[in-house]
């Protein structure tokens, strides 16, 4: 049975869907598992960037291949309505794009605003049980900055979760307030949810700040012990690997990056032990 992580943090511009993608990537490359990756984000961020330009524009005139299809209402109406024409049914490869081998991803689609996901909240967790969750060895869900219906069907849906952060101070009081969504949450629908830890994204070690912010982590007991000892640095090549020329080459995974990869590479390792997979 895989492994499903919901990576979350209410603050946008840290990193997440970043390290997302890469974990997943370098899980698949370096140790040959099956890896899918679910965007549940509707500005699609995790599916441009790991899909090609055309890829992405087939995604845009096809919403019902996407996590948008999945969690559609028209997707029940086969069971209510009758069979329907075998041309207009889909299989759950259908919403499954390859990216590398060993790594695949369901894409997001912007129409998934359009749906009100809290009238099902539990259909993404019994659609990745049946159709999904025995082909795969990680499943990784990457979320929208904010809390949303979203993150609460990739919370459901999940065994674990783990919050990419920058070392700053809006990061740090965000933590509490996730803390108790998900509390909540746990609660509500009787949910046992792992805290797998936290991964600082974009660091700078020179900077005060690092330091001080991560004194406060360690300081709170809930927290000390659920910070990633491997970190991933601010690096501008991380930031430019998204260029056209890099996309073409290859070069818009950490792991591609000689420079940097050490510091992916160490990250997923941790990832691994702490999700005993």
């Amino acid at each position: 049975m895989g492994k499903i992580v919901t990576f979350i943090n209410m603050k946008g511009g840290v990193g997440k869907t970043t390290t997302a993608v890469n974990v997943g990537y370098t899980i698949a490359k370096q140790y040959n598992k099956r890896v899918l990756l679910i965007d549940m984000d509707p500005q699609m961020n995790a599916t441009q960037y790991t899909l090609n330009n055309a890829q992405v524009r087939d995604i845009l005139t096809k919403p019902s291949n996407t996590v948008y299809g999945i969690l559609s209402p028209t997707n029940d109406y086969p069971k209510i309505l009758g069979e329907l024409k075998k041309e207009e049914k889909l299989s759950p490869k259908d919403y499954i794009y390859n990216i590398r081998v060993n790594f695949d991803i369901i894409p997001s689609h912007l129409e998934l605003m359009s749906l009100n996901l809290n009238e099902r909240p539990l259909k993404l967790k019994k659609f990745i049980e049946n159709e999904l969750k025995d082909s795969y060895d990680v499943i990784i869900l990457d979320c929208p900055p904010t809390i949303s219906g979203y993150t609460k069907l990739s919370l459901l849906s999940s065994d674990s979760y783990i919050v990419p952060m920058k070392t700053d101070y809006l990061s740090f009081f965000g933590l509490p307030l996730l803390e108790n969504y998900i509390s909540t949450l746990k609660a509500d629908y009787e949910k046992d949810l792992e805290f797998m830890g936290i991964v600082l994204t974009m660091v700078r070690t020179d900077w005060r700040i690092y330091n001080d912010v991560k004194a406060l982590i360690k300081k709170e007991p809930r927290w000390k012990n659920k910070l990633f000892k491997a970190e991933m640095r601010n690096r501008t090549m991380i930031e430019n690997a998204l260029s056209p020329e890099n996309k073409n080459d290859n070069k818009n995974y950490i792991l591609e990056l000689d420079e940097v990869k050490d510091q992916i590479i160490n990250i997923t390792q941790e990832f691994m032990i702490k999700g005993r997979l």
